[in-house]
């Protein structure tokens, strides 16, 4: 879908686009985070994207830095009147996402699918 991104893959599945990031959460340049976020924010800016899904499959864990960035997608697609939503965490990147009170903002569902489904509700 997206190209040349190191850190994010990214597949459009109907009005939805799933980004799954990849390796080690901590680990990640401050100037590849901040590039490859902004073109999947200017990718959703585009139209034909309504939904994001972050696929947290592989992580174990991410930084602060790491936070900002996937919160400031997930806002782009609220804003637009889109939703969003965190899928496939591991129990250790649960406890991260309920200890910085993410949820509140945006669910957490157990599979893709069961992510999928609900952000094609209404």
């Amino acid at each position: 879908m997206l190209k040349n991104l190191k850190i994010f893959e990214t597949e459009q599945v109907g009005d939805a686009l799933v980004v799954v990031p990849t390796g080690d959460g901590s680990a990640f340049r401050y100037q590849d985070l901040h590039l490859e976020t902004n073109a999947i924010r200017s990718h959703l800016l585009k139209g034909g994207c309504r939904h994001v899904i972050v696929d947290l499959n592989r992580m174990e864990y991410f930084g602060s830095e790491f936070i900002g960035a996937l919160v400031s997608m997930l806002r782009e697609v609220k804003t637009r009147g889109g939703k969003a939503c965190f899928c496939s965490a591991t129990q250790q990147m649960l406890q991260v996402l309920q200890n910085m009170s993410l949820f509140k903002l945006w669910p957490h569902l157990e599979t893709r699918e069961e992510a999928l489904a609900h952000v094609g509700k209404k």
